[in-house]
């Protein structure tokens, strides 16, 4: 198991959700795991840099690790990105949730199946460029073939991040396609569900805004730039989905 009756922690702040919930970990525990996929260059390694600068600017000893296995020229991820996060204070500190990064290129598809075998969530993540709907089809088609039914019965928690929606609006996709999109690749049986839990981002607007609001010294974790919570906000949530499930099997 995950979880361990032992002492109390909010999960985010800013949640309201999670604030009425009393959540507990056992230190020796191993934490959550959670996968960022995707196709290649479809924003995965920018969503996970970005949770780690703000993680860091505003708690930084909750930040263990952060390691980037990248191609220097392309910019590509050539193995997988992996960083470990602390959650909650007390006996119960130890507690982490680890976020890893599937490199998108054909080439390392058996180590995408490394990477997702034992994980709890993921975040899927989707280009909304137009032009690369097959290349989605494909990456969520063998998502599905790595995990089967534990994404229709609810057993791995998911949330959806449409990535670079700073893009012309005749040239992307949108949330409503997204379902569309999750049917024809047999990863999705619920256009409801799919489209409930999709965020619309911009992995670039969100970088800008970052670096926009720390230079002029002007960062507030309650009062984050839109652009960077709509990055923060699936993750959080797949997080939480993961903590109350676990609650609830008890």
């Amino acid at each position: 198991m995950i979880l361990r009756l032992y002492f109390k922690v909010k999960i985010f702040e800013e949640d309201s959700l999670s604030q009425n919930e009393e959540l507990v970990f056992e230190e020796s525990q191993q934490g959550i795991k959670i996968v960022i996929w995707g196709p290649t260059l479809a924003g995965k390694t920018t969503a996970l840099s970005l949770f780690h600068a703000i993680k860091k600017k505003e708690d930084p000893e909750s930040v263990y690790n952060f390691l980037k296995l990248e191609d220097k020229a392309t910019e590509r991820t050539i193995g997988f990105d992996q960083a470990t996060f602390g959650l909650g204070g007390g006996p119960g500190k130890g507690f982490k949730y680890h976020l890893f990064t599937t490199p998108g290129q054909d080439r390392f598809k058996s180590m995408r199946k490394i990477v997702i075998n034992g994980l709890h969530g993921l975040i899927v993540v989707i280009d909304s460029e137009k032009a690369r709907w097959e290349e989605n089809k494909d990456s969520l088609k063998e998502l599905f073939e790595v995990s089967g039914d534990k994404i229709y019965t609810g057993e791995i928690k998911i949330a959806i991040m449409l990535n670079k929606m700073d893009l012309p609006v005749e040239t992307r996709i949108s949330a409503a396609d997204v379902g569309r999109l999750m049917l024809e690749a047999g990863v999705s049986t619920s256009l409801r569900d799919t489209f409930a839990s999709t965020f619309e981002v911009s992995c670039l607007n969100a970088l800008s805004a970052l670096r926009e609001a720390w230079n002029k010294g002007e960062w507030n974790p309650k009062q984050r730039p839109q652009a960077v919570q709509r990055i923060i906000q699936p993750i959080q949530m797949v997080i939480r989905d993961i903590l109350i499930s676990e609650l609830q099997k008890r």
